[in-house]
């Protein structure tokens, strides 16, 4: 039996207190239109705006604003459903330990029925991007993004260019400024077929992988969609963009008709710990001959709210896109990469992201996440039956 929820789409904005509550079934994409209109933002989501907002607490999803990090600190409320029928309100001080499992559960402790998420307003940033070499990262942001309230948004990217193959960085940055003016309306970009052709390309070699970064680094900047400061404000002409149009993107430049698939991983490691990562990163890339299109890194803190966390202090989020072909040789390159990266991560102390294949050992599961098996139990004590499954639970729970 599977739960169809996109019907289960209402959305209630409190403007006063700066709240929305949600069904689960509605997708970021309605909530930021939503919120855009009232000169307001969602405080933290995934980076691609398409998905339930259900399905991002059931992985404690994260996004590109550094402050909050994951969307598990957001969340004010929920209501849940178990498995003998029972509605129940939770929070983070009403039936707390419910609350804490059910976000990053996978769906194995209730149905998620409606949140409350915490809203801030909709702001204009000036955008700059700032290249580095992968060793200053670490040093970089501890000094000038870690606890500046004055940064709306930041995220790396790692080269994979031939000649700059992961070692060269850039860091996106978004400032706050004192913009006056009317907020733009949202509007989604409008660049999705050459965002395409060039990502295509990069699948193909190092001259696509080389115009890709040459273009992000020296053509991108002039196709932005934004308002000026001379525009808004009569001052220095500076490219300004909303919170909101950053944050709304549908990657529907993603979709294609190539006979192949492209699949994401995630690891985590310590912030000073960022080059060994990276150096192992790119050893085990280059043994396995895997196909790695792109390196973006994020920013999550130590987790005190969900009962398994992935982030065990603050740490730099490695998000990695891999395109992989569906024979079995393929399959098998990405299964040995993944072991691989993951044996690298814990020897740097570091963790990596549940939701995706299943190619982790029961070993590796226990070591990043020692708290599993009490996951496990406390799964079977609010469902009894069972009633609640996916493959992850098949696998490494029963």
């Amino acid at each position: 039996l599977v739960l169809d929820f996109h019907d289960f789409n209402r959305i209630s904005l409190d403007k006063e207190h700066k709240t929305v509550n949600v069904q689960s079934g509605v997708r970021w994409w309605q909530v930021q239109q939503l919120l855009d209109k009232q000169g307001l933002s969602v405080k933290s989501m995934q980076s691609i705006n398409i998905f339930s907002i259900g399905g991002s607490l059931s992985v404690n999803g994260h996004g590109i604003d550094p402050a909050p990090g994951q969307i598990a600190p957001t969340v004010r409320r929920m209501r849940v459903m178990l498995s003998n029928g029972e509605v129940v309100n939770t929070s983070p001080t009403e039936n707390a330990d419910l609350f804490r499992h059910v976000l990053g559960g996978y769906g194995l402790f209730g149905v998620i029925l409606d949140v409350d998420l915490a809203v801030v307003d909709n702001e204009m940033y000036n955008r700059r991007a700032v290249y580095m070499n992968y060793k200053d990262f670490p040093a970089y942001y501890r000094s000038h993004i870690e606890g500046n309230n004055e940064i709306g948004l930041t995220f790396g990217r790692l080269s994979i260019s031939p000649g700059s193959y992961l070692r060269e960085t850039v860091l996106h940055v978004y400032d706050k400024t004192q913009f006056t003016g009317s907020l733009p309306p949202l509007t989604p970009g409008r660049l999705e077929t050459l965002d395409r052709f060039i990502i295509n390309f990069s699948k193909r070699g190092g001259v696509g992988r080389w115009l890709r970064w040459t273009l992000e680094k020296y053509v991108e900047p002039r196709l932005h969609t934004c308002v000026t400061r001379n525009q808004a404000m009569n001052q220095k002409d500076v490219c300004l963009v909303s919170r909101n149009e950053e944050m709304y993107d549908d990657m529907a430049y993603l979709k294609n008709r190539l006979p192949d698939t492209d699949i994401l991983q995630e690891y985590f490691v310590a912030y000073d710990r960022m080059p060994e990562f990276v150096d192992r990163l790119r050893s085990v890339v280059q043994r396995n001959k895997t196909n790695l299109l792109n390196v973006t890194i994020r920013i999550v803190h130590k987790d005190d709210v969900s009962a398994l966390p992935y982030a065990k202090e603050d740490m730099f989020a490695f998000v990695l896109y891999f395109n992989v072909g569906f024979d079995t040789r393929d399959n098998e390159i990405l299964k040995k990469t993944t072991s691989d990266l993951i044996d690298a991560t814990q020897l740097l102390g570091g963790t990596y992201y549940l939701p995706y294949q299943l190619f982790y050992l029961k070993e590796q599961l226990r070591k990043s996440y020692p708290e599993i098996d009490n996951f496990f139990a406390e799964k079977r004590r609010y469902d009894q039956d069972e009633l609640f499954s996916n493959k992850f639970y098949e696998k490494y729970g029963k």
